[in-house]
């Protein structure tokens, strides 16, 4: 089981590592990849969707509200577009826009 810090990722400021932000931006991009992979869902990219229950159409970037702990599409992933929160297992069809 990965600890919070795992999760979250790391800043080292003693290392002397001039690349730190580089290094955790990559490392949150891998991350936000492998969520893509796993979901099927273009977290990051704008998107228009349809959600269940809720008549019309929704267009916006699909932000992550929270990263998984684990990479297992059996466990539903908390969502945002703009101000509306909503779980995977809530969209009906997702369309990438760019």
């Amino acid at each position: 089981m990965e600890t919070q810090a795992g999760i979250q990722g790391v800043f080292d400021f003693e290392s002397g590592n001039s690349n730190g932000f580089q290094n955790w931006r990559r490392e949150q991009e891998r991350r936000l990849e492998a969520v893509r992979r796993e979901w099927g869902l273009p977290v990051g990219r704008r998107v228009r969707l349809r959600l269940r229950d809720i008549d019309g159409e929704f267009e916006g970037r699909l932000l992550l509200v929270h990263q998984p702990v684990t990479c297992d599409a059996r466990l539903p992933l908390h969502l945002r577009i703009d101000a509306m929160d909503f779980r995977s297992t809530d969209i009906e069809q997702c369309i990438r826009l760019s």
